[in-house]
């Protein structure tokens, strides 16, 4: 008589943990399970843990990234930041990240700010760095694009983009 193992496996905040549930629980003293530390799935490499590896294409929302035969997204139309008046009069400069999706009709969804000039300026200046930010999220979300292809076939893509403010 053969047991029927079921596996389940359990996501408890980025850490996977594999259970082994035996159908039969005679059978299940009477043989061992390799334990986690040693199982084929645990020797992979884990993508938070070298943020280098590649992510799966999709990721777990459905969202595709670069690599795996995923042509990218290319800009098709954009807008010139401008600057607000407090951050001309107190000469803030500085790259803002914007991360954001481009859907499949090219246009960017899910826009906020990665990295925040205001992270960079002393705190007298913050008021008017935040303001350059929501700048940066504004012109974004005027940007179009081309969508990212797989297979031939539109994907959402997740992508950021550098706003770089300058003072000439």
């Amino acid at each position: 008589m053969t047991a029927t193992k079921l596996r389940v496996i359990t996501f408890l905040i980025g850490v996977t943990v594999q259970t082994v549930i035996f159908a039969n629980p005679v059978l299940a003293f009477s043989q061992q399970t390799p334990s986690v530390a040693s199982s084929p799935e645990n020797k992979k490499p884990d993508a938070q843990a070298n943020p280098k590896q590649s992510l799966p294409n999709p990721d777990f929302f459905g969202i595709y990234h670069a690599g795996d035969g995923v042509t990218p997204p290319k800009l098709i139309f954009s807008v010139e930041p401008e600057f607000s008046e407090k951050a001309r009069k107190k000469k803030i400069r500085g790259d803002c990240l914007v991360s954001l999706i481009v859907a499949t009709d090219g246009t960017a969804t899910d826009i906020h700010v990665a990295k925040s000039i205001a992270d960079t300026v002393p705190a007298k200046q913050r008021e008017a760095a935040l303001e350059l930010d929501q700048n940066a999220v504004k012109v974004v979300s005027q940007y179009r694009f081309t969508p990212a292809t797989y297979r031939g076939t539109s994907v959402p893509y997740r992508m950021t983009v550098e706003v770089n403010y300058q003072i000439f």
